[in-house]
């Protein structure tokens, strides 16, 4: 039985190649939409416990703006995007051209910036999921992205809520995004079931 409190480094850099593949697709994408070079990059994957979450986030009481996506069919789970609250400002406001100031700084996004950040969402997880099926004949369906603006702290709670019977950690793949200069981050955080976990990791033959 996969025990994801035990996840090995092989098992680490395996998401983490899948992720660089899917940033790939998703920057070619982005860049197309915004006419502007857009890069994306995974730094790290690492395995981090529930209480280390908010630290990730900078502070349980920081605002963020969590789209979460449900997969389903051969694996299924969720897959959480969390960005800083102006983080989400920056991407929502060169996706839809306009002055950043446009964006409300309290998260009160209009429709058409709510609507942008969805679209983030589903070019980054679309292309996550795709090079997951591309490798593994896996069929995988995706939810439409949800949105919330939130406390770091009470997305913690959520992640612990949707995932926590199964362990103390789960996956998490920092995502940087550039765009002429500028870096702004992401931070991705796969939770699917553990009977999904172990058919993943079979079909690529890792044990």
């Amino acid at each position: 039985m996969f025990d994801i409190n035990n996840v090995n480094q092989t098992t680490l850099d395996f998401f983490r190649e899948i992720e660089n593949i899917g940033a790939g697709h998703a920057a070619t994408a982005l860049s197309m939409m915004t006419g502007r070079q857009i890069t994306i990059s995974v730094p790290r994957a690492q395995l981090c416990g529930y209480n280390e979450i908010t630290h990730i986030m900078n502070g349980p009481e920081n605002v963020v703006v969590g789209l979460l996506v449900g997969i389903s069919d051969d694996l299924r789970g969720f897959i959480l995007l969390v960005l800083d609250l102006n983080d989400a400002r920056v991407l929502g406001s060169t996706l839809l051209g306009e002055p950043i100031e446009n964006v409300s700084e309290d998260g009160e996004f209009s429709e058409m910036q709510v609507s942008a950040l969805r679209e983030v969402a589903n070019i980054l997880i679309g292309s996550y999921i795709t090079a997951i099926s591309e490798l593994t004949g896996l069929r995988i369906n995706a939810s439409v992205p949800e949105l919330v603006v939130d406390m770091a702290g009470a997305v913690m709670n959520l992640l612990a809520a949707a995932y926590g019977e199964y362990g103390d950690h789960v996956l998490f793949l920092e995502t940087q995004f550039s765009d002429q200069g500028q870096c702004l981050y992401g931070h991705f955080f796969l939770i699917p079931e553990i009977e999904s976990y172990q058919t993943l990791l079979t079909k690529m033959g890792i044990s």
